[in-house]
């Protein structure tokens, strides 16, 4: 025992450890398991004993036992920037938003939200590597649960997936933090060494708010970890956070010495993960179909704008550049939403105020030779006016060919095409006069 304590004191400053651990108090509630269970050795009984402390029931099948906590919030708690209550209001404004979007929840029961997460040994996708905890959490009535599975060894695999599967159900969509590309592909590899014992895994739908969060703040933010969004943008902070980088560690600590406490502030961290997936995808869903009612900066709307032209709604992200590019406290996010505007209206066929934007735009350093390459090309395809078209190509050739960087390959190509299409333009030019 006295080993035990001296390895908990030096992992202090990671783990959240009290002297008498207890669950603590969040307004939440811990439902009673009913187990199936046979009869218990001494040794199990006060292994359980200490998981009843943090809150979790075993759990058996197949002559193996995991362990779950379920734990709950009333949907008025507020994490963070919201109330899990918005999330109903957030579904609502999908369905009244009436226009298709990746993280559109419109057509999804709010119960069939599964905010998903898990904790594994370690961060390949290599068969070699298992979940040793997985969960998430969901509105159930009035209700945020959070739903925690253990697993407590190797040999347990069979039972962990089954609960987790007969849980699961279908018509789910999860919401994750870079799911899409590790956790449910970890899910189904280990899945397959199971699936003649366990439930078939079901078809998922799947929001990624690790996406979502790239596209609007990579730019700004040092960083896209989940902990950065909670601080930065969702005004939360973690106090005696036992980093996820741990996990692996702290949980073969478990297997060697069966100690429950090692993973109590890993079993933590992993609900409030699941919590903070429901605050983010509040606030991604505000900005994105009610953005007059939150207090959104220029540049997400800015990128909010380009996600919307990238999924092939333009009539709405012209709506929004434009009205970007007429805000002159940020000149710079005004030039380029002007020409992300030009580009539409190129694509949309309105070639006459296409042009008018790019012309704007040819004295600007940052958009300056693009804008005369795409100005050149509609002088020449639009307004027919070839000596324009020249004279446009040209200054573009010469701002590339005073460049110092004229040896990379993308520019020495841009100037190949350049001096090609002068060569072009000029024969043009001639014939006409002829």
């Amino acid at each position: 025992m006295t080993v035990l304590k001296n390895k908990l004191n030096r992992m202090k400053s990671h783990l959240s450890l009290n002297e008498s651990p207890t669950l603590t108090d969040k307004r939440s509630v811990t439902k009673t398991i009913v187990t199936e269970s046979p009869l218990h050795s001494e040794e199990e009984q006060s292994l359980f004993k200490k998981w009843e402390k943090l809150g979790a029931k075993p759990y058996w099948f197949d002559g193996h036992y995991i362990f779950i906590k379920e734990t709950a919030y009333p949907i008025e708690h507020q994490h963070g920037l919201y109330p899990f209550s918005d999330l109903e209001q957030v579904t609502t404004q999908w369905k009244q938003f009436n226009e298709p979007h990746p993280l559109s929840s419109a057509d999804t029961d709010i119960e069939n939200l599964l905010f998903f997460d898990t904790e594994t040994t370690g961060l390949s996708s290599g068969a070699g590597h298992s979940i040793f905890l997985l969960g998430f959490s969901q509105v159930v009535g009035s209700n945020v649960v959070v739903k925690q599975y253990i697993l407590p060894g190797p040999e347990a695999e069979v039972a962990f997936y089954h609960y987790f599967l007969d849980d699961l159900g279908s018509n789910k969509k999860l919401v994750t933090y870079n799911g899409k590309a590790f956790d449910w592909p970890k899910v189904k590899t280990r899945h397959t060494f199971v699936r003649e014992q366990v439930p078939k895994l079901p078809k998922v739908g799947h929001f990624d708010l690790l996406h979502a969060a790239r596209r609007l703040w990579k730019e700004t933010l040092p960083s896209c970890k989940l902990a950065i969004i909670e601080e930065e943008i969702l005004e939360l902070k973690r106090e005696q956070d036992t980093p996820g980088y741990l996990a692996p560690m702290l949980y073969f600590d478990y297997l060697n010495e069966q100690e429950p406490l090692y993973l109590e502030g890993i079993i933590e961290h992993h609900e409030q993960d699941v919590l903070s997936l429901i605050t983010l995808y509040i606030h991604l869903s505000h900005l994105i179909t009610s953005p007059n009612k939150v207090a959104i900066e220029n540049r997400e709307e800015y990128e909010i704008a380009r996600w919307f032209s990238y999924i092939g709604n333009n009539e709405r992200a012209a709506k929004m550049f434009w009205q970007l590019s007429q805000r002159e406290e940020d000149i710079h996010l005004a030039k380029a939403s002007l020409y992300q505007y030009a580009l539409i209206q190129k694509k949309q066929k309105d070639e006459a105020v296409a042009l008018q934007c790019f012309l704007t735009l040819i004295n600007y350093k940052p958009y300056q030779i693009d804008c005369l390459i795409e100005a050149a090309k509609l002088k020449e395809r639009f307004e027919k006016d070839i000596f324009g078209a020249l004279t446009l190509t040209n200054q573009a050739l010469k701002l590339l060919e005073e460049r110092e960087f004229i040896s990379n390959q993308k520019i020495s190509k841009l100037i190949m095409e350049l001096q090609k299409r002068k060569q072009r333009l000029e024969i043009k030019l001639l014939k006409g006069k002829n």
